[in-house]
């Protein structure tokens, strides 16, 4: 079956089985390059800061979590990453529409973990 006719949660969920702990440091510099690309001008400042967070919280190694929560995370930046996932990010603005999705729903999902990093990081 083809990933490209699943749900972006059901190819979410397959990209976050998928990844291992050695795939970590190619997915931050891949998602570290587009975050300062000029196509990443063209998503959603709510996208981005997203993914922001989400970022700074895989690569700030003062903060730890479990490799589940950092699984998920990598899995939709992987899924931020790639050019042809449900919906190609090179369609102007509609291209972006599923990686908000699945982003917003990592966002939501680890909510409380997030909350922990962002006290955490401003105790530092």
């Amino acid at each position: 079956m083809s990933t490209r006719s699943t749900s972006p949660a059901r190819r979410l969920r397959a990209l976050t089985e998928s990844i291992r702990p050695k795939d970590e440091d190619v997915i931050l510099e891949r998602t570290k390059a587009i975050l300062g690309s000029k196509s990443a001008v063209q998503a959603a400042s709510a996208l981005l800061k997203n993914v922001g967070t989400l970022y700074r919280m895989l690569t700030d190694r003062r903060f730890s979590m479990q490799w589940s929560t950092r699984a998920m995370i990598l899995g939709a930046l992987v899924y931020f990453i790639l050019p042809t996932d449900a919906t190609p990010d090179f369609i102007p603005v509609v291209g972006y529409i599923d990686d908000t999705l699945i982003v917003g729903w990592v966002i939501k999902r680890l909510a409380r973990e997030i909350d922990r990093y962002k006290v955490g990081s401003r105790a530092l």
